[in-house]
């Protein structure tokens, strides 16, 4: 396996930027918040590591497997990624608000059903059988985690619950690199390994690597104190749960 020298830069590209997020996850405390992104980044930190040794050591059997093995694992931590958004911007105050946890599973499994379709139909033209699976197992992927992404935020805006800053950091840096996952992806499907594949990969590299710089960046920062209600707002809330009392204590009398 021969690297050129854009993909060795790229290459550290995303390997010290990603380091560099996991330190400011662990720095900042963040990592509570985010438990499942801080795993899913320190894997990533952790396979890069074993990959570029195996590399140097010419071990190319165990370079594959290491390889093959990462997908799926760094597959299933991109799931729990986007549940652990989902918790948080859809419980709000700890509990599931009512019909949210429904609607994102539902509308989920039908996006992940669709995608399971999209790259079984799909016949990439490769070297071999397995860069085809290889290519459909990445259409595949890119577009179940960019459906969830999107689905999310509908459900969000459907029952008019607010991102907060760092949540929201994180959901559009994710977001603009699985979008350019999909898109790259489904041209690689397209044309095959034959054509632009490189470029292709080096494209979702740069994304990649921005959007990590992204988050960084906005989860370094603190979040904003959260403005005090404002005075009329809180009187209208205590006439409020006054006149509820009121009608409660009524409707008790009549009973």
């Amino acid at each position: 396996m021969h690297l050129s020298d854009l993909d060795k830069v790229l290459w550290a590209a995303g390997f010290f930027p990603t380091a560099a997020l996991v330190a400011v996850l662990i720095l900042r405390g963040r990592w509570r918040q985010f438990p499942v992104l801080t795993c899913w980044l320190a894997f990533q930190v952790a396979r890069t590591v074993a990959l570029f040794s195996l590399y140097l050591h010419g071990a190319l059997h165990g370079y594959a497997r290491v390889y093959l093995t990462g997908l799926w694992v760094d597959f299933a931590l991109q799931l729990g990624v986007v549940i652990e958004i989902a918790r948080i911007v859809l419980r709000p105050t700890g509990t599931w608000v009512h019909d949210a946890k429904a609607w994102f599973a539902a509308a989920g499994l039908a996006g992940a059903v669709a995608a399971a379709l999209v790259a079984w139909w799909v016949s990439p033209p490769a070297r071999t059988v397995l860069w085809a699976w290889r290519i459909r197992g990445n259409l595949f992927t890119s577009l179940v985690i960019c459906e969830l992404f999107v689905v999310m935020s509908l459900t969000a805006n459907r029952l008019g619950l607010g991102w907060r800053n760092h949540v929201m950091a994180v959901g559009q840096g994710l977001t603009a690199w699985t979008s350019v996952m999909v898109v790259t992806t489904a041209l690689q499907s397209f044309w095959g390994t034959q054509r632009l594949f490189s470029t292709l990969d080096h494209v979702r590299e740069f994304a990649y690597t921005g959007a990590t710089i992204w988050m960084i960046v906005q989860l370094w920062i603190p979040e904003p104190e959260r403005q005090p209600i404002a005075p009329e707002l809180q009187t209208y809330i205590l006439a409020l749960h006054r006149q509820v009392e009121y009608d409660l204590r009524r409707l008790d009398a009549r009973n």
